[in-house]
């Protein structure tokens, strides 16, 4: 049997892109929760992964709510909750519902923080998502 070198390359570079396809990892990359929400209802919370191509693991999403004017680069605020994430490569799209606190009416920022570990080099870290939220009463929400 003869085999080319262009045929050679070809599975070459096949079995590369396989290779990186089956090493690739989810990584979160994005929140979004609604704009408006009412104290102490449930809101739906959509995280977003992208792959990444190293081992990426994200442990899991500590959820917060911070008074707008309070923020600060690394603050959770109010913890609102927690969600595994630990092992889960699933790409794309995942939603949880989140209960909110009984708290006052106002401009809020909801925050996510998720631990992660990368790769062979063992790099930990905290990325943080952020997003304004108007909570509001439920006698406004319906108007």
């Amino acid at each position: 049997m003869k085999f080319s070198t262009a045929s050679f390359l070809s599975f070459g570079a096949f079995a590369a892109l396989s290779l990186f396809a089956s090493s690739a990892e989810a990584k979160i990359s994005h929140i979004s929760v609604p704009e408006q929400a009412i104290p102490g209802q449930n809101i739906t919370l959509t995280l977003t992964s992208q792959s990444y191509i190293q081992n990426w693991d994200d442990f899991g999403a500590i959820l917060g709510l911070v008074r707008q004017g309070n923020e600060c680069e690394t603050c959770l605020g109010q913890e609102v909750g927690y969600i595994n994430l630990y092992k889960n490569d699933t790409l794309g799209n995942s939603t949880h519902d989140v209960t909110l606190p009984e708290t006052d009416a106002g401009q809020y920022t909801f925050v996510v923080a998720i631990p992660y570990l990368v790769g062979a080099s063992g790099v930990t870290g905290i990325n943080y998502f952020n997003q304004s939220i108007t909570l509001t009463s439920s006698a406004k929400m319906r108007v």
